[in-house]
């Protein structure tokens, strides 16, 4: 395959470096220069751009991907075709696979693999929930960071709900070790299929060794259909009895026999990890089988009267029997539609008794189910402390909490919940996002910097630029004279800094051009081409298009600074089509 390092994609992403090969495509580093930050960008291999099988394969992780947002899963940011190569632009994580850590550490502690678990089932849940299977979890598609979060990668080969249904007499999917019983087989997977796997990696992390090695990955796709691993503890006995029961059950062979819900494996997590001396009512091996059929006694099947009866000491003999008279033909017809109405008028009578019974069974049982869920109003706008601390939510749910910069919701308040509001099972995770206040940042100290590096650090620290060319006879042309406001000042994100800068003549000044009305990448290009930098806002809109620009921060024939910042704000469409499809997403 051609080295792309050098080459620029859709007059955007600059290509820096190869940072991955994998079987089916080559990963670059890439600088994003509309947004000036760093990406990843995986593009397809040469020798499967032509081949429609692997094309639809690679488009599959797009898809699946693009439908999640989770904050343990790969950001993807766009996904694109350009001439013979395809490529999907992705977040850039620095940080190093779960499989390196292994190698290096062996064997981790319980509460890190309880940790690391957590977070991997918390990205297979959302996952799950939109109808999409990874299908190749292993802790080499598992990136640690250095704050501890993980992040899952390589939907690639993700089978998505009404997309096309992949199986392993397609294509040999994923790493033998990992791999499902069913998949092994060849069999249609599910999201049990991602719980065996995450059970096989807790394996690893608690043991630092895999649970069936062999020669050839055909003798360890066979290992993981007919044996059973090696007991955890055996290997490592400082591992907790209850995370060896949790391992073995999610690594049962019968799907049904696992954890039917990454929920499940979560909750038991979460049930250890507060008291790591328990011990779940989980039973596995030859004990906890069901008795076959001919292993019952025989006693229940023999007669109770086997031996012949005794012959009677009464010498009377029996009266003579009574001749029977001969029915009729007419009297048989009378005597069979008898025993027919006989039999009808008890099926029927028996029907109404059973379906009087399965009524009140099913209603018994609905009445049941309804008593078991509780009610979970909407928790945005509260105060994210009296919620999580409420006696009433403590005994019914799990809350996970994250913190978030929001300009319209002061700090420790609800931004966002998920799930809504409605009635849920007890003891469901509600996870909340927890305003942080409207984030601040302080004027980096770009004095005396030359124009372009000092736009780039105030970019990086979320501000607005605005160019003012000034003539100074101490302060090389071209270089940054002051700011406004003043460097070392604490301001908040997206404010407007005046960047003042000693006159160039190659600088100038412009009427500022509409792109009200115009399609984004339109819009963008327009403004390039006048020197003017946008910076783009999304927002809902029930009048304007999704994707076409509502407004711009600079009205249309202001004279403007070449080299100046612009907000566009582009429309996501509207609000109650956004409700409607399940794509709404608040905003901050």
């Amino acid at each position: 395959m051609k080295n792309l390092v050098g080459s620029v994609l859709n007059d955007r992403y600059s290509i820096v470096e190869i940072v991955g090969i994998g079987g089916m495509a080559v990963v670059y580093k890439a600088v994003d220069n509309l947004e000036n930050r760093f990406v990843a960008v995986k593009i397809l291999k040469d020798e499967f751009v032509k081949d429609e099988r692997f094309r639809r394969r690679f488009l599959n992780e797009s898809r699946a991907i693009a439908m999640l947002s989770h904050k343990n899963i790969v950001d993807v940011y766009d996904v694109n075709f350009e001439g013979d190569i395809q490529y999907i632009v992705m977040e850039f994580i620095e940080g190093r696979t779960l499989k390196e850590y292994i190698e290096v550490t062996g064997a981790i502690s319980a509460s890190e693999a309880i940790g690391y678990c957590k977070q991997i089932l918390s990205a297979l849940r959302h996952a799950h929930e939109r109808g999409v299977i990874h299908r190749d979890i292993k802790p080499h598609n598992i990136m640690l960071l250095d704050d501890g979060t993980v992040k899952v990668t390589d939907f690639g080969i993700a089978h998505v709900s009404n997309f096309e249904t992949i199986t392993m007499t397609d294509t040999a999917i994923g790493s033998v070790h990992y791999i499902s019983p069913e998949q092994a087989r060849g069999l249609t997977t599910d999201e049990k299929s991602d719980i065996y796997s995450t059970g096989v990696m807790l394996y690893e992390m608690a043991t630092g060794q895999l649970p069936f090695t062999a020669e050839t990955p055909v003798s360890v796709a066979l290992m993981q259909v007919q044996q059973e691993p090696q007991p955890p503890r055996e290997i490592n006995p400082n591992i907790p009895e209850g995370l060896e029961q949790i391992i073995l059950k999610a690594m049962q062979k019968d799907p049904n026999r696992r954890y039917l819900q990454a929920k499940e494996f979560l909750i038991d997590l979460k049930i250890l990890e507060d008291n790591r001396e328990t011990v779940f009512d989980y039973k596995f091996g030859p004990a906890a089988e069901t008795p076959k059929e001919d292993e019952k006694t025989t006693e229940l099947e023999t007669p109770a009267q086997s031996e012949k009866p005794k012959a009677s000491n009464n010498t009377k003999k029996s009266p003579a029997k009574k001749k029977r008279k001969k029915k009729t033909a007419r009297q048989y017809r009378m005597a069979r539609i008898r025993n027919k109405f006989l039999s009808a008028t008890a099926g029927i009578f028996l029907g109404a008794i059973l379906a009087l019974l399965g009524y009140g069974v099913m209603d018994m049982m609905v009445h049941q189910f309804n008593e078991d869920l509780v009610d979970i109003p909407s928790l945005v706008g509260k105060i994210a402390e009296d919620v999580i601390n409420d006696p009433v939510y403590i005994r019914n749910f799990v809350f996970e909490t994250e913190e978030v910069y929001d300009n319209t919701i002061g700090a420790g308040m609800i931004v966002e919940q998920n799930p809504s509001e409605g009635q849920y099972a007890a003891g469901t995770t509600i996870e909340l996002k927890v305003s942080k206040g409207k984030r601040e940042v302080q004027i980096p100290d770009v004095v005396n910097w030359e124009k372009a590096q000092a736009q780039l650090k105030l970019r990086q620290a979320d501000l607005i630029v605005e160019i003012i060319q000034i003539q100074s006879s101490t302060v090389e042309e071209g270089f940054v004279i002051k700011t406004e406001p003043a460097v070392g000042l604490t301001v908040p994100v997206s404010t407007t800094v005046k960047l003042y800068v000693s006159y160039s003549s190659e600088m100038g000044q412009i009427y500022m051009p509409s792109v009200v009305g115009l399609k984004k990448e339109l819009a963008v290009t327009a403004l390039y081409q006048e020197s003017l930098y946008p910076i783009i806002r999304e927002e809902y809109n029930d009048e304007v298009k999704a994707g076409f620009v509502i407004s711009q921060s600079v009205e249309k024939d202001t004279i403007i600074d070449k080299g100046s910042d612009v907000i566009i704000y582009v429309s996501k469409g509207s609000i109650d089509e956004a409700i409607a499809n399940g794509t709404y997403v608040p905003e901050s």
